[in-house]
């Protein structure tokens, strides 16, 4: 992991400035804490963490992307949450707050720059700075709702409509997708062979046109009536 250069003019560092939860917080154990955190640089396609790993630091990302999954035994994958700059990881803060080790993977999809706590120095500084302790609980309820949102999405909405406001929302200039039908079982938490059957009847409809790890999205006022409810 290569250092990146740590601030040594008093006050804040200049990493806290992506979180703006925390730039104005200026006690003396949260300003101490920050400067003496720990940055570190990872590769793309570098695994932060497994399941059933313990949980040792707490996790700032600064720039970059990462990808927090659960595997299951019949080998499918779902996407719980990314990780983009400024944010934070709940999983860890849930462990962090209430014991046990992890129960999902992480993997950095692109270089990835990050700044780690370690868990005595985390509670020690949750214990003796309000802003810091507010940031926490703050982030980590932001997640919890969009949790239950994942949640409501899977059970509420068939996988069509999943499929049809993905394509919509991740469409290029020139209204294509590119992703392989892996990959957006992945998205949607879903098997491969569900995604590939409803392509297929979005072809047969006109909606898109496929081909490899390309989708062409043809009929966008379809697709999005199926999306909104307004499509029977």
């Amino acid at each position: 992991m290569n250092q990146i250069n740590a601030s040594t003019e008093p006050g804040l560092p200049e990493w806290v400035s992506k979180f703006p939860l925390l730039k104005d917080v200026n006690d003396p154990a949260w300003v101490q804490t920050a400067n003496r955190a720990k940055a570190v640089t990872l590769p793309a396609n570098y695994e932060v963490f497994h399941d059933g790993d313990p949980c040792e630091n707490y996790i700032f990302v600064v720039d970059g992307a990462t990808r927090v999954y659960k595997s299951f035994e019949n080998g499918r994958e779902m996407l719980l949450y990314r990780l983009q700059a400024g944010e934070t990881c709940s999983l860890t803060t849930s462990i962090l707050l209430a014991g046990g080790k992890y129960t999902a993977n992480a993997m950095t999809e692109v270089e990835t720059r990050a700044v780690i706590i370690p868990i005595r120095i985390f509670h020690d500084t949750f214990d003796k700075s309000k802003g810091f302790r507010d940031f926490v609980c703050s982030t980590f309820g932001g997640r919890i709702r969009d949790f239950i949102m994942l949640l409501e999405s899977i059970a509420t909405r068939n996988v069509d409509v999943r499929l049809a406001r993905y394509l919509i929302e991740n469409k290029s200039e020139n209204n294509s997708v590119v992703a392989s039908h892996k990959v957006l079982a992945f998205e949607l938490g879903t098997a491969r062979e569900v995604v590939s059957r409803h392509l297929k009847d979005f072809e047969a409809n006109g909606w898109v046109s496929l081909s490899r790890k390309n989708i062409e999205l043809i009929n966008l006022d379809e697709m999005g009536q199926l999306v909104t409810g307004l499509r029977v």
